[in-house]
């Protein structure tokens, strides 16, 4: 990827790669990381990022140091939280939900959890839903982390499960 950058940035296309160490992987605007502290957002916004989607529940994002929602909107990009796990489940609302997100994003969309791994089973029911899956939605986006197919299908709207 910083070669391609490189080579774009010779034509005149600014084109940024965030520093940020919470980026697990991507796929085409759609970054998926782990829990981001305020210098990954700081990063994530400098790169042009738009909306932040957070699927830690809100209990796990109260215990956090700081005003995740107040820190990724003072960045100004949108926060939207689609929590993933404990009480809330899996719920294909969120799958609807990402769609539209992700049909009107203007820019690119960090998906994030604790370790990643609950966006990455949100992001591939979508992938699915949406009919871009390929044959397996981790390969398609290249997810290195665990897969649970289970979940995936749980996030799946009915009739697609």
């Amino acid at each position: 990827m910083p070669l391609l950058i490189a080579l774009l940035s010779m034509f005149g296309a600014n084109m940024s790669q965030p520093e940020s160490a919470a980026l697990v992987s991507r796929h085409e605007e759609v970054w998926l990381a782990s829990q981001p502290n305020e210098h990954d957002l700081d990063a994530w916004a400098a790169a042009g990022a738009r909306t932040v989607i957070n699927s830690r529940t809100p209990e796990e994002t109260a215990g956090l140091p700081f005003d995740l929602a107040a820190a990724v909107e003072a960045r100004g990009m949108r926060y939207v939280e689609m929590p993933i796990g404990g009480a809330y489940g899996a719920d294909p609302a969120h799958t609807r939900a990402l769609a539209d997100i992700l049909d009107a994003a203007d820019g690119p969309v960090v998906m994030h959890c604790r370790s990643g791994t609950r966006s990455a089973h949100l992001y591939a029911a979508h992938l699915i839903s949406s009919g871009q899956a390929g044959d397996d939605a981790f390969d398609t986006m290249e997810w290195p982390g665990g897969r649970d197919n289970n979940l995936v299908r749980s996030l799946l709207p009915p009739g697609q499960e």
